[in-house]
Parts: structure tokens; C-alpha cells; sequence
């Protein structure tokens, strides 16, 4: 039984290890084509100041992309190689393991007891020559499909629409017909005034404006579409 044990161990010990490395690929199916994609829609403002009134021309713009697409296959590329001597030793391990079995029964059968001077042993070592046979086997076995994912091996993951998004252009713009636009002044005067029909507000100064600019030094106010903060525009009064 101890010998048993060292050979189950030994068997264990020696399984081969693979390191594994994947990659992914595509290959194109067709030539790439342009497709044109609209992104939805934003407002824009710019103002100017005449007299006493700054007026705010608001305009809605229509945003979109050229987006490139191609239909291609897409590959899982796994290469595994093993780690070290362990396929050897896998190899080398079994050959042994069922070479030293297969002698033991050979070795058994050959050998006639006396048995008018010792025991029949032949049952105990044609059971130790089987069971060491066998674990021999069962590791060249285990080789030979440790030795089959070794290699580059790659498996398809079907079609698939690669995409590449253009940068956004403005491909259409029309007057905004509603809405409401605000001014902020230098020193934090907040005026608004709503958007009519045609698209162009107009927001009334305060009587003393020029006397706040020279307060705070600052000539520079902000106007903005209330609601879409990324039409904010600096305005020179």
C-alpha cells in the first residue's frame, strides 16, 4: 500500500501545467461604408449689444456623425504552451509508470513458484504490476491531451458590425421658436427675457450697466439658453 501511495502522489505531482495566452482578432467580411447618424439636437446662442438692448439670436441645431461600419468575424486566439519540463515529466513519468507495471506482470508470469519454499505472491504483484500499469496509462492519456492544447488554437465568436464614430458635426440649424435666454452681467445681475417665434430675443439693459462694468472692471457677461448649459457664450457689452 505504501508503494501505492507514492505512485498516486508521484502521478499527481506530475501533470503537466500550460500558461495560456489569448488575443482577439477580426476579419473583415466587406469593405467599409460611411453612414451618416443623427445625434439629436442642441441649442446655440449668440448675442450682440445695440444701444441699451442685447439681442440674442437663438438657434436649434441638429447634431450628427459620419460613422464608419464593417461587418467582420471575430476570432478567440488562445495559445497555450507548457510551463516548464512539466510535459515532459508527464511523458516521461508515464512511459515509466506502464513500462514498470507491464514488467511486473511480465516478470510474474515468467517467474514459477516453488511453493515448497516460499508463498504464492504472484496475485499481490500481478495487482501492484495492474494498478501501476494503470496510473501509467492514465498519465500518458492525460499527455497525450495536455500535448493536443498545446499550439495556437482559434475559435470563431460569429459576425459582428465594427463601428468607428466620426466627430460630431452640425448638419442642420433652424431658429429656435420658443424658450428663454439669460444674461449675466459681470457682477452676478442676472437678466432674462423670452425666446419669440423667430427666434431672436431681446434683453433690456439696466439704466446704470455702464456704470456696473466700470465698477467691476469687467466688460464681459455671460449669455446662456436657460436649460442647456453648453450653449453658454461670453458676450463683449
Amino acid at each position: 500500500m505504501p508503494a501505492f501511495l507514492l505512485i498516486v502522489c508521484l502521478l499527481l505531482g506530475s501533470c503537466a501545467r500550460l500558461t495560456e495566452q489569448v488575443t482577439l482578432r477580426a476579419e473583415p467580411l466587406e469593405p467599409p461604408r460611411i453612414v451618416r447618424v443623427q445625434l439629436g439636437e442642441r441649442l446655440a446662442v449668440a448675442g450682440t449689444r445695440e444701444g441699451d438692448v442685447v439681442r440674442a439670436q437663438v438657434t436649434r441645431l441638429q447634431r450628427c456623425a459620419d460613422v464608419q461600419e464593417q461587418r467582420a468575424e471575430g476570432f478567440r486566439r488562445v495559445n497555450r504552451q507548457p510551463d516548464g519540463k512539466s510535459l515532459v515529466a508527464e511523458w516521461v513519468f508515464g512511459s515509466l509508470f506502464t513500462a514498470g507495471g507491464l514488467g511486473l506482470i511480465a516478470w510474474t508470469a515468467l517467474s514459477p513458484v516453488d511453493l515448497s519454499v516460499s508463498t504464492d505472491n504472484a496475485p499481490v504483484n500481478y495487482g501492484y504490476g495492474a494498478a501501476i500499469a494503470a496510473l501509467g496509462a492514465g498519465l500518458l492519456a492525460g499527455a497525450i491531451y495536455d500535448q493536443s492544447l498545446t499550439g495556437t488554437h482559434e475559435e470563431s465568436l460569429g459576425e459582428r458590425v465594427l463601428r468607428k464614430e466620426g466627430p460630431e458635426q452640425v448638419c442642420g440649424q433652424t431658429p429656435a421658436t420658443a424658450g428663454q435666454v439669460r444674461l449675466t452681467l459681470p457682477d452676478g445681475a442676472q437678466l432674462e427675457a423670452a425666446v419669440p417665434p423667430d427666434g431672436e430675443a431681446r434683453i433690456a439693459l439696466p439704466a446704470d450697466w455702464q456704470k456696473r462694468l466700470d465698477r467691476e472692471g469687467n466688460r464681459r457677461a455671460t449669455l446662456e439658453v436657460i436649460g442647456d448649459a453648453r450653449s453658454q457664450v461670453r458676450l463683449e457689452l
